[in-house]
């Protein structure tokens, strides 16, 4: 009988293993013995540097990008304006954000679809007839203005179709009417391409902008915190408001113009309300057209056509009054708080460097500015105790 093996009886091959004689490497560059690696970190000015080489340089991307910023910026606007009600359908509904996207999408469809059943026929209608009567109401307008204006003569066929030329031009000239072509098809593919990245931020924007907070370090990230409360108070106040008050605009200036029996009153509405995004100029630019019909056109109460003018201009500016001194108050809060003239160089700069939607995004980004310069000035100025 064969005497068992004092190896396998004292060891088995899980617990014992041959110890390596060579001693452990010594940590390197500095780092401790558990493992941790070492950390390098830039002088001051080497940050600095990189710091401005990357600003520069995403500087020259977006301006090298311009044309395709616009569809991102407009789904940036509407992803921080709907934010708040997919955040509410997550809460209130308990599905997943992807799922309350698509919920929310769905019924924004939904929505779109059904006021554009209700809507969409109303105003070709009106347009059919506009187009029809334009003739004649420029005919009356002829004759119902003065024939000079500040010694100048005053002829609306000549207004109109120094307007209407650019069109008529582009319909018979064929190499604008391909230019005009291309730019309806850039138009669609921008309202697409602002669809879907609208999509993408209701998803992964919330978890991104955390992601980008869990950088900053613990003090600055407190800073930062308040900061962004600020902003968001500016920016949230301000783009929900201005929506608010373009549908407040809508319905009451096509109810009033109703009332009234001014034609046209589903388009001239629908402009109205637009035309409150545009600071200043808006407002006035929507009253003309209609004070302009009601001189020349039947009304409900068989008035004569000033008396009729006069009170489409009262009512105009009654309810830009009550929209100043009780609306906006109320719905904006006068969150952005930029003096007059500031507001109005902030205006024709945005016009000037981006168009339209330079001069609707003026105002707020004017009130951001003025958050982060109050921010740097407390840091630089006065006591450091305040953020």
């Amino acid at each position: 009988m064969s005497e068992p093996d004092p190896t396998e009886a004292s060891a088995s091959p899980s617990d014992q293993q041959t110890p390596d004689p060579r001693p452990p490497d010594p940590p390197a560059n500095g780092a401790s013995a558990a493992g941790e690696q070492p950390v390098y970190r830039w002088s001051p000015r080497t940050r600095r540097t990189v710091a401005m080489f990357i600003a520069i340089l995403a500087g020259l991307v977006l301006w090298g990008a311009r044309e395709i910023v616009g569809p991102f910026v407009w789904a940036g606007i509407f992803a921080y304006v709907f934010n708040p009600a997919v955040n509410g359908l997550v809460r209130l509904a308990r599905v997943p954000r992807p799922a309350a996207v698509a919920i929310f999408y769905a019924l924004g469809i939904g929505l779109l679809t059904l006021l554009g059943f209700l809507i969409i026929p109303r105003v070709v209608d009106e347009l059919d007839r506009l187009t029809t009567e334009l003739p004649s109401i420029i005919a009356d307008l002829e004759t119902a203005l003065p024939a000079e204006f500040l010694g100048q003569p005053l002829v609306v066929q000549d207004v109109i179709d120094g307007l209407t030329a650019g069109a008529t031009s582009m319909l018979t000239d064929a190499s604008q009417a391909v230019s005009a072509f291309r730019s309806a098809f850039n138009l669609l593919i921008h309202g697409v391409l602002a669809v879907v990245a609208a999509g993408y931020l209701l998803l992964a924007g919330p978890e991104l902008f955390r992601g980008l907070l869990e950088r900053i370090p613990p003090g600055p990230r407190t800073e930062t915190e308040e900061l962004i409360v600020r902003i968001n108070s500016v920016l949230g106040g301000f783009i929900r408001g201005e929506i608010i008050l373009v549908v407040i605009m809508s319905v009451t200036t096509f109810i009033g113009l109703s009332i009234i029996g001014i034609p046209f009153a589903v388009i001239l509405a629908i402009a109205t309300g637009f035309l409150e995004l545009i600071p200043v100029f808006g407002p006035i630019m929507a009253a003309i057209p209609p004070i302009g019909l009601a001189l020349v056109t039947a009304n409900n109460f068989g008035w004569p056509g000033w008396v009729a003018g006069v009170v489409v201009a009262v009512m105009y500016t009654v309810l830009r009054q009550l929209e100043d001194y009780f609306v906006i108050p109320n719905v904006v809060g006068r969150v952005v708080r930029v003096h007059p003239l500031i507001a109005l160089f902030a205006i024709f700069a945005g016009l000037q460097i981006w168009g339209i939607t330079g001069m609707v995004i003026a105002l707020p980004v004017a009130g951001v500015a003025r958050v982060l310069l109050g921010y740097a000035y407390r840091r630089t100025v006065t006591s450091p105790r305040r953020p």
